[in-house]
């Protein structure tokens, strides 16, 4: 038996549309003449020692995926010079070739996105995993403002988990009037108060913490922060796919330095 999870079908079909784009790319008269059947051959090898009535499963999951790609504007059914055309013919939509080729491929796969930020930061929080799960979900509808604001939220919700820390780590007299001073407070003003304070005991930090604090916290938390501001008040603002493409991209690593400094203070 074969066992080949959701993740491992999608990266396989992802890859072949890549091929698929590259040999345009390299061959000026190439044309996209993608069949469902092309997928299906993707994994024939795989399945050949499996009965048939299993592999319906198999391909059931194929033709998920690609319906998945259609929802979210990277295929349409059919070929673009035949306006009768339908299944079996794919081809690879203006959105979708920009997607595919794109240098990190996770933030337009919203499960594999989520099973990498898990494995990479086990100890994150539900109410900061919900919201990065919403964030994620808007980005491939392409609802940025909604993204946006939700991936904000996430940020946020680290920002007052590593305050709330770094509190029970001090030290009466200290203690008593940082808390004074971030009491019922805006996130800025505790974010701002945080910072003050924490620039004390930066040289303290283990060396492999202390280099990137201010890229993290000062860089990526006041980047994610302005950005939310803008989509959370109307502005007018036009949001780019790809800042909100690049927050989600580095958020991972962002969470992941939190956290770490999050235990240095427990």
């Amino acid at each position: 038996s074969i066992n080949m999870d959701r993740s491992e079908v999608k990266n396989k079909i992802v890859d072949f549309f890549r091929k698929q784009i590259e040999l345009k790319q390299s061959q000026q008269n190439y044309r996209h003449q993608v069949q469902m059947s092309a997928l299906y051959e993707l994994f024939r090898e795989s399945l050949k020692d499996v009965p048939g009535y299993k592999q319906d499963d198999y391909f059931s999951i194929v033709r998920e995926t690609v319906q998945e790609l259609i929802n979210t504007g990277f295929l349409y059914p059919g070929t673009p010079g035949d306006f009768n055309s339908s299944y079996p013919w794919l081809s690879i939509t203006t959105y979708g070739a920009e997607a595919f080729m794109s240098e990190d491929w996770l933030p337009y796969d919203p499960e594999g996105y989520l099973k990498a930020l898990k494995a990479k930061v086990p100890e994150i929080d539900d109410v900061t995993f919900a919201y990065i799960g919403e964030s994620i979900a808007a980005f491939n509808r392409r609802h940025l403002l909604s993204a946006t604001i939700t991936l904000g939220v996430a940020s946020e919700n680290l920002m007052l988990i590593l305050i709330e820390a770094y509190t029970n780590w001090l030290k009466d007299p200290r203690k008593t009037k940082f808390q004074k001073h971030i009491e019922d407070r805006w996130i800025a003003t505790q974010y701002r108060e945080f910072k003050k304070e924490f620039v004390t005991d930066v040289k303290s930090l283990p060396k492999e913490l202390q280099s990137d604090w201010e890229i993290y916290l000062d860089g990526i938390f006041n980047f994610v922060r302005l950005n939310r501001n803008d989509a959370g008040h109307p502005t007018g603002k036009e949001l780019s796919a790809k800042v909100v493409y690049a927050n989600l991209q580095i958020f991972a690593d962002y969470a992941r330095y939190i956290f770490d400094l999050i235990s240095h203070f427990k």
